[in-house]
């Protein structure tokens, strides 16, 4: 990474805007793998818990990485390079969104597959809708808000990341055993130290170095399983709708909805940040267009090729400041790549081979900081409005019933479930009810009663 980080300080200056400067192939092609390395281990996280989650047989887990591969591939093409309005030109990537985890498992769990990818498919459909809305609605979803709904997903996930550590079936045999648990240790260790001891340019991969070492450790104790290496074609095309017809449920795709937004308020965050580290600021229509990327690709994740909610990645974003590279094409070359990668089974097939107690680990850590950003995001509140207490205070405690006490809402009507049983729409839900209730509703009563007079 620190040749990396030489070789950009060589590169020529033009009067061109260093966000479309185009770079000779060999630089395009280091630069846009140091991207995937980057991204790789949240790409891979995610069709893991979600095919366990949803007890998928090892097959659907290899289709499940091919296809998240492609549409992290296509994605980052689209806002890398944009296609008519679809697209906001700056150096980012697309991948899998965590957030998305959680309430698609209570649809698919609940209910089945295809309502889940029905409601992935209104959610995008939704986003492209609202894309030109987005800067006048982010008023709505203030701190207070989001940094509830952050905290709830975070806290819903790191049970997911723990059931792969120990098992998912308390009565099974090795349920929580000593070697399990072991290997969890190891590979958080090494993800830890790779954290504390790598370079700074390095450490955005600690925890994909970590993955490494654990998948070592489990070999050398026999727990690795290579019979999913060589099975099927070596080239190999992500087939359309592989679960089937998507099926559409209105309370389903109402809760999904809803995490949209919570991942249409990420995504404004992140490109703003992007536009203040390469010195480009975004407009508001440019927004929009970034929106619109992020909507296609959740549509198509829904409809066509299968696979999960997505958003725009923080973590490229800090891979630009540490480079000072910030060519577009670079993330370009890196949506190539991770496109190729998506027509190789043996990309699943190495993923389906790693024992999940070492993905385990690394997801309870990577969930873990979903929760900090949370907390980091409600730090910036002020909580001295008694209005801001209730709101995060109610939020949480409703969003957290349904984690903690299993079968909490099991009376209710089957169609409500899926908002309800899913914490963090139930949390959301409330939470932006009591800010339009605190915070906009009087604002309007008193202009009313301004008028009047």
């Amino acid at each position: 990474m620190a040749i990396l980080n030489r070789r950009s300080a060589s590169i020529p200056k033009t009067d061109v805007h260093p966000v479309d400067r185009v770079l000779p192939l060999p630089t395009l092609g280091l630069f846009g793998l140091q991207h995937i390395l980057v991204m790789y281990a949240s790409t891979v996280t995610v069709p893991v818990v979600v095919a366990a989650g949803l007890g998928l047989p090892q097959q659907d887990l290899i289709y499940l990485v091919a296809a998240d591969l492609m549409l992290c591939g296509l994605g980052t093409l689209l806002q890398s390079l944009g296609i008519w309005n679809v697209g906001v030109k700056l150096p980012m990537v697309i991948g899998a969104s965590y957030t998305g985890i959680a309430p698609m498992l209570v649809i698919g769990q609940g209910s089945d597959i295809q309502t889940m990818y029905g409601a992935i498919l209104v959610a995008g459909l939704f986003t492209i809708a609202v894309a030109p809305l987005v800067s006048r609605l982010m008023r709505y979803f203030p701190p207070v808000v989001i940094g509830t709904a952050i905290v709830l997903i975070g806290i819903q996930l790191v049970p997911a990341g723990g059931k792969m550590i120990v098992g998912s079936k308390p009565d099974a045999p090795d349920f929580g055993s000593m070697s399990f648990l072991l290997l969890a240790l190891a590979t958080a260790s090494a993800i830890l130290i790779c954290y504390r001891f790598l370079p700074l340019a390095m450490r955005p991969v600690s925890v994909l170095l970590g993955i490494v070492v654990g998948v070592g450790v489990a070999a050398l104790g026999g727990l690795v399983d290579a019979s999913p290496l060589g099975n099927g074609p070596l080239v190999a095309v992500p087939d359309l709708m592989h679960f089937g017809v998507p099926r559409f449920d209105l309370v389903a795709c109402l809760s999904l909805v809803l995490i949209q937004i919570i991942l249409i308020v990420e995504l404004a965050g992140q490109v703003k940040a992007a536009g203040e580290v390469v010195n480009k600021p975004v407009p508001d229509t440019d927004l929009a267009k970034a929106v619109r990327a992020d909507g296609v690709i959740n549509a198509v994740g829904g409809g066509l090729v299968q696979s999960f909610m997505y958003v725009t990645f923080a973590q490229n974003v800090g891979i630009l400041s540490i480079t000072k590279v910030f060519s577009r094409f670079v993330t370009a070359a890196a949506g190539v790549l991770l496109l190729a990668l998506s027509f190789f089974p043996v990309m699943g097939q190495v993923v389906a081979m790693v024992p999940r107690p070492v993905l385990g680990a690394a997801a309870v850590i990577m969930f873990g900081t979903i929760i900090v950003v949370g907390i980091q995001i409600l730090a910036k509140v002020d909580f001295s409005q008694i209005s801001n207490l209730v709101i995060v205070a109610t939020g949480l405690g409703i969003g957290l019933l349904p984690n903690m006490i299993s079968g909490f809402y099991g009376q209710v009507p089957e169609q409500l479930r899926p908002i309800l049983s899913s914490g963090v729409a139930a949390g959301l839900f409330a939470a932006v009810l009591l800010n339009l209730l605190f915070h906009h509703v009087p604002e309007r009563r008193k202009k009313g009663a301004d008028t009047t007079h």
